[in-house]
């Protein structure tokens, strides 16, 4: 399965980048709705890699069954089957490999487009050049994933105009993150214009000692870029399976390690406010090493087939 899903992303990501220039509305409309297919079907091979049963909507039994070479067991066919949409495939393959640079707030452009492409024939060029520098991005990091040879999936002519768009991606993000700065360098400067070095040392501590206002699981504080003030990445937190160790007296301990991924970063001080994909313009950690989780079962609950005695 994993195999079928990543060569029809492979056909539709390189239609994309053939059509996606195209001056006719047929080629646009093709290339938005490759752009959205490869990036979807791409997702899906990387769940599959992983476990098939993932891709099943809400664990519908029937199509867990035919996902797992039980067909013959499923009241449904094959053509029935329940699987997770595009977006919750996304965020499923971004959930098992963190370093997928999937962003939920601006990314979903790429699933926008190909929807309006899909049910209303309607395709807009600037859109759709944004849908497919996104599709180049996630694609890239998918293949990462799956290790899967760049060069070889995207093919010859491709490759090139893919180089292309993830620069002209990152000069655009480079643009917007010196303007995020300058205007964030504008606000402290006014904010701590007119004080003294005693006003300024109460000023900035009671706004540093603020937290973010993204509520996360875990905020971690690093110096803004901006004000040279404490700042905080905010992060989400992914806990990996249970293990166990033995002491020297041959006691077991069972703990879960615990990691913290950036998603923005927010200074209370200057008010900067940093997006996923430019915090790789700072030397920001993209991984932080948590405290493991020294009881990993205390928030399980058996369920009914266990007190059931199923």
């Amino acid at each position: 399965m994993k195999q079928v899903l990543a060569l029809s992303a492979r056909n539709h990501a390189r239609q994309a980048i053939e059509l996606f220039a195209n001056e006719d509305q047929e080629g646009l409309s093709q290339a938005a709705i490759s752009a959205g297919c490869a990036v979807e079907l791409l997702a899906k091979a990387y769940i599959a890699s992983v476990e098939h049963g993932l891709l099943a909507e809400k664990g519908d039994r029937d199509t867990v069954l035919i996902l797992s070479g039980n067909a013959n067991l499923a009241s449904a066919r094959i053509a029935e089957m329940k699987t997770i949409g595009a977006l919750e495939s996304l965020k499923m393959a971004k959930y098992l490999h963190p370093a997928l640079p999937f962003i939920v707030q601006s990314d979903q452009v790429v699933l926008r487009v190909r929807n309006a492409a899909v049910h209303m024939a309607m395709v807009l060029p600037d859109e759709l050049r944004a849908s497919v520098a996104v599709m180049c991005r996630l694609v890239d990091g998918l293949l990462a994933a799956l290790s899967l040879d760049r060069d070889d999936y995207w093919g010859d002519h491709a490759v090139g105009v893919v180089d292309e768009i993830l620069d002209m991606a990152k000069s655009e993000v480079r643009r917007i993150v010196a303007a995020k700065i300058a205007a964030a360098e504008r606000r402290f400067s006014i904010l701590i214009s007119g004080l003294d070095s005693a006003g300024k040392t109460v000023v900035l501590a009671a706004l540093s000692g603020r937290t973010p206002y993204t509520i996360a699981d875990h905020n971690e504080p690093q110096e803004c870029p901006a004000c040279k003030q404490q700042g905080w990445l905010v992060c989400h937190v992914d806990e990996g399976q249970p293990e166990v160790e033995y002491d020297d007296n041959g006691t077991r301990h069972e703990f879960a390690p615990r990691a913290a991924y950036p998603s923005t970063f927010e200074c209370p001080v200057c008010d900067l406010d940093l997006q996923e994909e430019e915090l790789a313009e700072f030397d920001y950690p993209m991984e932080i090493e948590l405290e493991a989780n020294s009881d990993p079962y205390s928030d399980y609950e058996p369920g009914e087939d266990w007190f059931r005695g199923r």
